[in-house]
């Protein structure tokens, strides 16, 4: 498939959206690429900002685009029991959100870095979301930009493999459900990604940095 040669990437902070822009800088030739950060209004939404901004910095990505709708999670009927978002909700105002701004950019595609980590259940709903958003993008103009989803058939262990043959700094992607300076590593998120980690056998150096020699 002929690679798009200018996307828009939903950046949340996260190691998944971390990769999925290496990946697609990796292409030859490199796709231009704008990150589009959406606070949604979770606890956690500064912190996450601020390490979209440090990975547009780290990988040269000039073109950010921060968008505001905190409604979403800024109180608690966004959520489920565990804190966690309801995405049958929030995801489809996300990634309309997400298309609206790469058609004011001009853009050909929106990246979504999403990955189930196999659960078929939630890889279906996922599926079915990004088609319904694109149906009603594409209802208005057939040049509507498309949804591409490049880690969704990924586990958490492989996408964190792949970053590791990217060279990526895991120290620049944050998971942590709870703002602060460090990640609580109690939470869903945070348990989630040590596993993925340990799987890998991989150091997570947002939590280990790499030493240098002295």
């Amino acid at each position: 498939m002929e690679r798009k040669s200018h996307l828009v990437v939903m950046n949340n902070g996260g190691v998944r959206s971390l990769v999925a822009s290496a990946l697609l800088l990796s292409d030859q030739p490199a796709p231009r690429l704008t990150l589009v950060h959406i606070d949604d209004g979770r606890d956690a939404r500064l912190t996450r900002r601020n390490f979209m901004r440090k990975q547009a910095h780290a990988l040269k990505i000039t073109r950010v685009t921060e968008l505001a709708i905190p409604h979403l999670f800024g109180h608690g009927y966004g959520r489920a029991p565990d804190g966690g978002p309801l995405g049958q909700l929030t995801r489809p105002q996300l990634l309309l959100a997400a298309i609206a701004e790469a058609r004011y950019q001009q853009a050909e595609a929106v990246v979504w870095p999403i990955s189930v980590n196999g659960d078929a259940t939630q890889g279906a709903q996922a599926t079915e979301q990004a088609v319904l958003c694109e149906h009603l993008a594409q209802n208005e103009t057939e040049s509507s930009p498309c949804i591409e989803t490049p880690l969704a058939e990924m586990s958490d262990q492989q996408v964190i493999e792949l970053g590791g043959q990217l060279g990526v700094d895991f120290s620049l992607a944050w998971s942590c459900s709870r703002p602060g300076e460090t990640p609580c590593q109690a939470c869903g998120a945070c348990r989630r990604r040590s596993q993925a980690f340990e799987k890998a056998g991989i150091a997570d150096t947002l939590l280990k940095p790499v030493m240098g020699p002295h």
